[in-house]
């Protein structure tokens, strides 16, 4: 598995960012897998149910193996770009985690597997206290006008007062 992606053009494209923590309790899995549905899809990425479905298997994965093979509170991070979504979850468990080979009528084992195929990349790396698991999903990149559009609500929520000029101007071409 591969370290965390870096996201050199970071500084010319922005990054939408969510945080939310868990318990790290089993009920948990399926109302976190919505959430980061609905997350995504309140920052404007229009999701097919085919890339729905992927996003919500590989959360559930993810939190499921830090909830049961994992320690402590749960932390679930989401970085999206146009292109793609990043889901990071991390849990106060050193041991890396282990793919397993499961057999025919194993009812589980197969999560870290799912993960690799449905992911663009995956990986682990270790905490001071813990550690932390991703995958990077493909999503749809959307139409400039879309894009426009969720830019045009991105600025309208910023003050604007004290913003320099050049600010500004930004925002009042984005509306």
């Amino acid at each position: 598995m591969e370290p965390l992606p870096t996201l050199p053009e970071a500084s010319a494209m922005p990054t939408l960012l969510s945080r939310f923590a868990l318990a790290g309790a089993e009920d948990e899995v399926s109302p976190a897998r919505h959430k980061v549905v609905d997350c995504v899809r309140a920052w404007g990425v229009a999701l097919s149910d085919e890339v729905a479905d992927t996003i919500r298997l590989v959360v559930s994965e993810l939190i499921s193996n830090a909830v049961i093979h994992g320690a402590g509170p749960v932390t679930v991070v989401l970085h999206h770009r146009p292109g793609r979504l990043v889901i990071v979850v991390s849990d106060r468990d050193q041991q890396a985690p282990v793919a397993s080979c499961a057999a025919e009528g194993d009812e589980s084992g197969r999560g870290l597997a799912l993960v690799a195929h449905f992911a663009v990349r995956s990986g682990w790396e270790p905490l001071a206290h813990g550690k932390r698991v991703w995958a990077e999903i493909e999503l749809p990149k959307p139409a400039p006008a879309i894009r426009a559009a969720v830019l045009r609500r991105f600025f309208a929520a910023r003050p604007r007062h004290g913003a320099g000029p050049a600010l500004q101007a930004l925002a009042r071409t984005a509306a």
